[in-house]
């Protein structure tokens, strides 16, 4: 029996290894008829592909691309995504045809009179040199010229442009003009009667109305820049709801007109800060929002402005990284907490040019019975914090909210482009209460 079981099984070993053959036989030209086509696709895709030279093409290892077409589509949206926020801020020219996804913005640098004044007035010490109204106001916004030279041999008079259409026309307290006169490149040649030479301010002349003479000022001293400054409140109250305003200036020497190029007051080769600006003090009586100008520069719905808010740093930033969720500790009693607001790293150093950070504060904490006194509880909020530790089910607790705050004062670049000084109340948290 033993022999027959193994005569048995060598020949079913023997009928596998022949049927085993068999098949292989038939398997390999279907592998090799696979491998072919699959050669002749890689030559097609080879002969379509473009050239490269040699030396250029890169070494990465094939472990460290699992997949090529998927790099390749994350490097495409990533370049998309970069072209996307660079197209807001570049105007992009193919041949003749401008194809421009935004306008481009025009470049706007604050006169150094402006950034003085910040300083002055966000410490509470006024310059002396600025008008006695910038200590009362609580908004000031500068315009600059809009005007050109004019090509003439002899610059005799010079115009002035400025728009102020979104000038708010509440509670004005002053206005000014400020021309930058560049000294005088040679010395030698300035004139014994410099005392004598005077600037002339006038309205523009209309078909309707002729110029009007607003002030004259004599010129002191040539060999130095000065900004020449003349308050034009008195005509500016007149004039307060126009859209533009033109003034004209002239210089006069015994009654001679001089050529303002001689006197350091052409437009050429001047710096935006150089040029000439326009300065309105104001006092508004109802409190500005920041929401509001955040408003004006995003568009005009809430979901506009919310996707301003938290998309402005990820066009031009790398994303917030996740802090972990700090475990869970038992509530300490309401108190003033910090809160350090960076708008740098919010993506609005482009258009907020001081403060860049500041600390605002929050309330944070329990109200729980009795009310700590220091919080300033009120009689409503005592008996709503009582009632809630006899049945927290029936009446909710009181919150932990600012009690008193403090304004700051913010110079920025509004979205007309002008520069503006405003000062914005309940900015920073001073103290907390449970309410």
């Amino acid at each position: 029996m033993n022999v027959l079981a193994l005569f048995f099984g060598c020949c079913a070993l023997l009928c596998m290894h022949l049927v085993s053959q068999a098949l292989g036989l038939e398997t390999k030209p279907r592998v090799m008829s696979s491998a072919a086509n699959h050669g002749a696709k890689i030559s097609r895709i080879r002969a379509s592909a473009p050239r490269i030279p040699a030396g250029t093409m890169p070494t990465h290892s094939a472990a460290h691309t699992p997949s090529g077409l998927a790099a390749r589509t994350g490097v495409k949206a990533v370049l998309s995504a970069h072209q996307r926020a660079s197209a807001k801020r570049s105007v992009k020219v193919k041949g003749k045809a401008e194809e421009k996804e935004t306008p481009r913005q025009p470049v706007v640098t604050p006169h150094d009179y402006m950034v003085s004044l910040y300083w002055s007035l966000s410490t509470g010490q006024v310059n002396r040199s600025a008008m006695h109204e910038a200590g009362m106001a609580n908004t000031i916004t500068s315009f600059v010229d809009k005007g050109q030279d004019e090509h003439v041999p002899l610059l005799r008079r010079q115009r002035y442009y400025f728009n102020i259409s979104s000038l708010e026309k509440e509670g004005l307290l002053g206005a000014e003009l400020r021309i930058l006169r560049k000294p005088f490149i040679d010395p030698r040649r300035i004139p014994a009667t410099e005392s004598r030479t005077s600037l002339r301010l006038y309205t523009c002349a209309t078909s309707k109305q002729r110029a009007m003479l607003l002030q004259s000022q004599p010129i002191e001293d040539r060999s130095i820049p000065k900004w020449e400054v003349f308050d034009i409140w008195k005509l500016f109250k007149s004039f307060r709801n126009t859209v533009q305003l033109c003034f004209e200036l002239e210089a006069m020497d015994r009654g001679r007109p001089l050529d303002l190029r001689s006197l350091g007051l052409d437009r050429s080769g001047r710096q935006n800060k150089e040029k000439a600006f326009f300065v309105v003090f104001s006092h508004t009586k109802k409190h500005g929002l920041f929401y509001n100008e955040i408003k004006a520069r995003s568009g005009h719905d809430n979901k506009t402005v919310y996707e301003y808010l938290f998309t402005q740093r990820r066009m031009r930033r790398a994303p917030l990284p996740r802090v972990k969720k700090p475990s869970r500790s038992p509530k300490t009693r309401c108190n003033r907490k910090q809160l350090h607001v960076n708008f740098k790293e919010m993506g609005w150093d482009d258009w907020i040019i001081a403060p860049l950070e500041y600390e605002a504060f929050h309330c944070d904490g329990i109200c729980d019975f009795p009310i700590r006194s220091h919080l300033e509880p009120t009689n409503h909020a005592i008996i709503q914090t009582l009632m809630n530790s006899m049945d927290s089910h029936l009446t909710p607790p009181t919150c932990c909210v600012p009690t008193r705050l403090s304004p700051i004062s913010i110079l920025y670049i509004d979205s007309a482009n002008n520069v503006v000084y405003k000062q914005y109340e309940d900015m920073v948290v001073e103290s907390c209460g449970c309410r």
